[in-house]
Parts: C-alpha cells; structure tokens; sequence
C-alpha cells in the first residue's frame, strides 16, 4: 500500500496541485509537496484525489491508519 507521500510523488506534487487548482479547488502551489513532507493528506481532499484517480479512498484511508499506528506504537 502506498502512504501519501508515495501517492502525492506518484502524481507529482506541481502536477497535483494544477490538478488541484483546475478542479476550484483553492489550494497554494506548495500545498501537496507540505502534504508529501508531512505524509499526510487532509481528508477534505481524498475525493478530489479519487476524482483525479491519483488514489483510491481505501488506499488513502489505510495510509491514514497505517501512519496514526505507527505514531501511537512510537509513543508507547
């Protein structure tokens, strides 16, 4: 499963925020690169990411999860 680091390098981060931006979506050049530095994409925005098919709500739901365990089990 890809995170969302490797789904926004995937698409390329300039390329997704035209994608972006050409949906109305009100979102800054540097937006998806920040997403991709922190691997984590806002939920607001996964259906626009299926809508580009740069993603699937299952891939970027489990990549959520996957990175919430791996923090949780890092805390313990």
């Amino acid at each position: 499963m890809r995170t969302h680091q490797q789904i926004v390098k995937d698409r390329g981060a300039s390329a997704l925020g035209r994608d972006l931006v050409a949906m109305g979506l009100d979102v800054k050049a540097s937006t998806p690169q920040r997403w991709a530095d922190r691997d984590s994409i806002p939920g607001e925005y996964w259906a626009a990411l299926v809508e580009l098919d740069a993603a699937t709500l299952d891939e970027l739901a489990g990549a959520a999860d996957a990175r919430q365990q791996a923090t949780q089990d890092a805390a313990a």
